[in-house]
C-alpha cells in the first residue's frame, strides 16, 4: 500500500481550509430548514446564521394563462352537436367566414367547445366544408372548393374525425406553395409563421376516406389536406403537438 506523504496532507488541508472560507455561512442549501431569522418547523427554534438553508423554488407560471390548466372531457353528444350546429351555420350562410373552419368554437348561438392551448401542444375543434361557388383559399387565396393545404414543419397533427366525412390527402408536393403568415388571406401579411406553408392541391399524395371515429396521424413536415363530402362537411378534434422547434404551438 502507497503512503500518503505529509506534503500531499497538507495540500489537502490547505484546500479544505481554502473552500470553507469561500463557502459564506447559510449558502449551502438542506431540505427541511428555513430562512435565516424564520422558525424551521419541527426544530422548534429560530434559524441562525450559519445554519443551513433552503430556498424554495420559483412557482412555474401557467404556460398560457388563458386557457384551462385542468383535465378535461368531452362527450360524443356533444362533439356530434357542435358539428350539427356548424354544419346548419354553414348550409344557412355557405362562406367560410361561418363554417368555422380552424376555429374552436361554435357558431353564436350554438354550443361551444372549450380547448386548450399550452407551449407543447393544444386541443381544438374544427369544421371544414365544401364551397359549391369557389371561393379564395383561407391562407393563400387560390380560387378553390376547398380550404389551403398546410405543412408545419414543427407540429404532428392528430386528427379525430367527429362528424360528416369525406377524403384527406396526405404525403405528396404541395403545387402553388408558399410561406404562411399570420391572418391567412385576410390582408394581414405583416407575420410570417416560420415552418409553416401552405398551397394546394397535393401532387402524388395518399387519400384516406374518413368517417366519424376515425383516427389520423399526421408527422411533422407531411402536407395534409381536408376534402369534405360536399353537403355534409367534416368536423375533427385536433391535436397539435410542438415537437420543440417553434416557441409555442402556433395555431388552434
Amino acid at each position: 500500500m502507497r503512503r500518503t506523504t505529509p506534503v500531499v496532507l497538507l495540500l489537502g488541508a490547505f484546500v479544505g481550509y481554502l473552500a470553507g472560507a469561500i463557502v459564506a455561512p447559510g449558502s449551502v442549501l438542506r431540505a427541511g430548514l428555513g430562512q435565516p431569522g424564520q422558525t424551521t418547523q419541527g426544530r422548534g427554534r429560530g434559524a441562525q446564521a450559519g445554519d443551513l438553508v433552503v430556498i424554495p423554488p420559483v412557482p412555474n407560471p401557467p404556460l398560457y394563462p388563458d386557457e384551462p390548466n385542468k383535465p378535461m372531457y368531452w362527450s360524443v353528444d356533444d362533439l356530434h352537436k357542435i358539428y350539427e350546429a356548424r354544419l346548419a351555420a354553414f348550409k344557412g350562410n355557405p362562406t367560410r367566414g361561418t363554417q368555422g373552419g380552424g376555429g374552436s368554437t361554435a357558431p353564436a348561438g350554438g354550443p361551444t367547445f372549450q380547448g386548450q392551448r399550452f407551449r407543447t401542444h393544444n386541443i381544438g375543434s374544427n369544421f371544414r366544408a365544401y364551397y359549391e361557388q369557389q371561393i379564395p383559399g383561407n391562407l393563400t387565396g387560390v380560387l378553390s372548393h376547398y380550404d389551403d393545404v398546410e405543412q408545419h414543419e414543427g407540429v404532428s397533427d392528430f386528427y379525430v374525425i367527429t362528424g360528416g366525412g369525406g377524403r384527406m390527402v396526405v404525403d405528396g408536393v404541395i403545387e402553388n406553395r408558399e410561406y404562411r403568415r399570420g391572418g391567412g388571406n385576410t390582408g394581414n401579411t405583416s407575420v410570417l409563421l416560420p415552418g409553416e406553408f401552405a398551397g394546394q392541391p397535393i401532387r402524388d399524395g395518399h387519400t384516406y376516406n374518413v368517417q366519424p371515429g376515425d383516427w389520423l396521424a399526421i408527422p411533422p413536415n407531411d402536407p395534409h389536406w381536408q376534402l369534405p363530402t360536399p353537403g355534409a362537411g367534416m368536423a375533427y378534434l385536433l391535436l397539435k403537438i410542438n415537437i420543440g422547434i417553434y416557441p409555442g404551438s402556433l395555431s388552434r
